[in-house]
């Protein structure tokens, strides 16, 4: 680590020794900041990205779902639109966290759980410019789909390197997760549409310093394509979400 020795001005130094001074600092600062961006650089290049997990056997079925795009598999269904009230169980972990892994603790896994399950009846529940929102019920019955939402994996948010700019452009410190989820007939059982997503946070959006503040951007895109989606399939919007 390169150390920083003191320094002490004379006071006989003329002003203008004193402006070359500045300059030669503003040189160095210069040249500070392009070292540390190539630094950055290189750090991102080791970051860790987001695959499309493997099949964890929690859908119903896979054999509806499509590759659309690098960041999902999508069965969109042509059904939705008969479906106007939602049953939401409790988003699941479908991973066993590793107990030498101490990237996260179990409150923080928790919480992220109850976030996924309150930005999906967010979305679903508020009214938007397309309409009203769609009521969330805990009884099956005609008219009434089920959503069931497991998280395949998390990756972690580096909150030192997520809030610097020459690091958040990058990339570097960047988390994300993947998850997969399907809508079901409640009284069925039938796979009405499916998804798997994965993907990191925002280069632009902060995260700060918790260490799933990625993975929550990503779940609100997608309860937000959710949301989208469903309004294109009641006729609300005449585009579906970007990407599908």
């Amino acid at each position: 680590m390169a150390k920083l020795h003191n320094c002490r001005i004379e006071p006989h130094i003329a002003a203008t020794s004193r402006r070359e001074g500045v300059g030669q600092g503003i040189r160095k600062l210069k040249k500070f900041r392009l070292v540390a961006a190539v630094s950055v650089i290189t750090v991102a290049g080791a970051c860790a990205t987001i695959s499309a997990p493997e099949q964890a056997g929690f859908l119903s079925t896979y054999e509806n779902l499509d590759v659309v795009g690098n960041d999902r598999l999508f069965y969109p269904g042509s059904r939705v639109g008969e479906y106007s009230q939602f049953i939401l169980d409790p988003t699941v972990l479908l991973f066993t966290p590793d107990p030498d892994d101490a990237r996260f603790t179990a409150e923080e896994l928790s919480e992220l759980l109850e976030y996924f399950d309150n930005a999906i009846i967010e979305q679903l529940g508020r009214e938007n410019h397309n309409g009203p929102g769609y009521e969330i019920v805990d009884e099956p019955g005609d008219g009434v789909a089920r959503i069931r939402i497991g998280i395949n994996d998390v990756e972690e948010t580096v909150g030192a390197l997520n809030v610097l700019i020459y690091t958040k452009i990058t990339g570097a410190g960047l988390g994300g997760a993947s998850a997969e989820g399907e809508m079901v007939d409640s009284l069925s059982g039938e796979q009405v549409a499916a998804a798997v997503r994965w993907g990191s946070g925002s280069r632009v959006l902060r995260a700060g310093f918790t260490h799933t503040g990625d993975a929550k951007i990503a779940i609100h895109h997608w309860a937000r394509d959710l949301r989208h989606w469903i309004d294109f399939a009641h006729g609300r919007t005449g585009e579906p979400p970007p990407g599908t």
